[in-house]
């Protein structure tokens, strides 16, 4: 009997088991996945294409033909982790294969931690005290302190690292890229994510429902005039149990 329950256990271990590959191409095999109360592949994919067809339809490129735009910043503020290029991402790349815009990565308007050195220095002194004899020493110093700082990067920096080499004997200057060559965004991209969860109904003994309502905030500004020329939220909202909290 003892054997019989035990086959038993393992039999339902590894039923729970195993991992299954999405096809992302398969319209059906998307639809089968598990829905889950985090923001997940669906949500970017409905979300991007939604957001890039009101961009492009609302007239906001009408007087600027095949606009450049920077990505500025993009906040998440929702209760999970997640880098925001992955809805970004898939709305640049609609864009940019569109033919209607183009997407500047020379702008340096990211911000990075750098470490630098900087020259010091500092004076001794050392004082002897003592019944008998009282003495003093003075000494000085001079070095280097490492420090960290902010610094400014675009998130392409192989623009400025190709136009460092200006002079450098090892590159034909012929290849390097001459001054006046880059070009300015004339629109800037920027955005937040937020995040709220909503008690729907309450239990004694099992776990409540909740509702999470994410919402999805863009903002496409005229880099020349600073006045927003497209503005866009998509609400995406889940009902369940388990909602992502801090």
């Amino acid at each position: 009997m003892k054997k019989i329950a035990s086959l038993t256990m393992i039999l339902a271990l590894c039923a729970c088991g195993g991992t299954k590959v999405i096809d992302t191409d398969n319209a059906d095999e998307v639809a089968s996945m598990s829905h889950t109360m985090q923001l997940e592949y669906r949500d970017w994919e409905k979300t991007a294409n939604s957001m890039t067809k009101s961009m492009i339809s609302s007239g906001a490129f009408a007087d600027i033909k095949k606009p450049v735009i920077a990505i500025g910043t993009v906040e998440n503020d929702t209760m999970q982790r997640f880098d925001t290029d992955i809805l970004i991402k898939k709305i640049r790349s609609t864009l940019i294969n569109s033919g209607r815009a183009q997407v500047t990565t020379s702008i340096q308007n990211k911000k990075t931690m750098a470490k630098g050195y900087i020259p010091v220095s500092a004076e001794v002194q050392s004082v002897n005290v003592s019944p008998i004899n009282a003495s003093s020493m003075n000494a000085k110093a001079k070095g280097y302190a490492e420090v960290e700082y902010e610094k400014n990067v675009a998130e392409d920096e192989t623009t400025h690292q190709v136009r460092a080499n200006r002079g450098n004997d090892e590159y034909d200057q012929k290849t390097i890229a001459g001054k006046g060559t880059l070009v300015a965004p004339n629109m800037s991209l920027t955005g937040k994510m937020l995040q709220r969860n909503i008690k729907t109904d309450s239990c004694t003994f099992c776990a409540n429902d909740e509702r999470v309502e994410y919402y999805l905030q863009l903002t496409l500004t005229d880099v020349k005039t600073g006045l927003s020329v497209w503005e866009e939220e998509k609400p995406i909202l889940k009902e369940g149990k388990h909602a992502p909290t801090w």
